[in-house]
């Protein structure tokens, strides 16, 4: 798995050790972090490396000799950092993914998760979008995951590797980083603990389909186990929510006397005005049911980030 040091990653990599599965991490954390798996580093069936994903030595092939299923997390995911840095992005996320599906052939890997992004739709024409909707991204996040997933088709094709692209939406949980370029969610929650502003970019009408990580990891195991072949899935809720109604809800969960103000800011470039996901092919063929409220998600976020400030 490359990135099971960071968010979604970490995540997985608790679930699948501990269902004791042998699980080896690349990851070179710079943005994941080792404290991420700190559940799991005790366990013997647990390997994690420092690497980039850019420059994947054959050691490496050779230390594995050979793996059942990839699961390729590892990204630059920031949009608005690719419109700053369009080439790393693409270095990176379309370079560094040639080089894990390299890989994955050289230890005769049966299967290739990918994380794709919804990012790949740009500006939807219908909703809620499928994945039949046009690929259209409007940053060079979204081109470098629609790039990456047609790559994935390609070594489908010429090396008969199975990929599965999952097109996740906002996935949001603990241990999301709250940097500037992070989730809208771990950014409110850890300026709502310190009783500053939420930002908010355009006049908060815009929605998004938030999608907790505990439900995107049941997602992604099951792209894993499952047999497809050349598939792309919404991995989300399904509901769509408004920044104005995120900040409320956060506001009243962390409390009715929460001094954080909204700070209505420019909106920014890369940012679209709607999404929201049908579902209803990752339920049908993933068997994905989402089982955390956006409510209960937020509660358990803002409970694990209020630890860590």
């Amino acid at each position: 798995m490359t990135g099971g040091a960071g968010f979604i990653g970490s995540h997985l990599v608790d679930r699948l050790a501990g269902a004791g599965h042998h699980v080896f991490v690349l990851d070179n954390l710079s943005t994941g972090t080792m404290k991420n798996l700190s559940d799991t580093q005790g366990c013997q069936n647990l390997k994690v490396a420092r690497g980039d994903i850019r420059e994947t030595p054959r050691s490496l092939v050779k230390r594995l000799g050979r793996a059942d299923r990839v699961c390729h997390l590892a990204a630059l995911t920031s949009v608005q950092e690719s419109i700053r840095n369009p080439v790393a992005a693409s270095e990176v996320n379309v370079i560094g993914t040639l080089r894990v599906l390299d890989v994955a052939r050289r230890l005769r890997a049966e299967r290739v998760v990918f994380a794709s992004s919804a990012a790949v739709y740009g500006i939807p024409e219908t909703f809620p979008i499928t994945e039949g909707a046009k690929v259209a991204p409007i940053s060079p996040y979204g081109a470098s995951k629609a790039a990456s997933e047609l790559y994935c088709k390609a070594f489908e094709e010429n090396h008969g590797i199975e990929t599965v692209s999952l097109r996740y939406f906002n996935v949001y949980g603990p241990r999301q980083a709250s940097s500037q370029y992070s989730g809208v969610i771990s950014i409110f929650a850890r300026r709502l603990l310190r009783g500053l502003a939420l930002p908010i970019f355009g006049d908060g009408s815009q929605t998004r389909d938030f999608v907790f990580v505990s439900d995107a990891v049941d997602a992604t195991i099951s792209a894993l186990e499952k047999t497809l072949r050349s598939r792309v899935f919404n991995v989300a809720s399904g509901a769509e929510t408004t920044i104005l109604e995120l900040a409320e809800t956060m506001r009243q969960i962390a409390g009715g006397d929460s001094r954080s103000r909204l700070s209505f800011e420019l909106p920014r470039r890369g940012d679209i005005r709607r999404s929201v996901a049908d579902i209803t092919r990752t339920q049908s063929e993933l068997d994905f049911h989402p089982a955390t409220s956006l409510r209960d998600g937020l509660s358990k976020t803002i409970r694990w980030f209020a630890h860590k400030v």
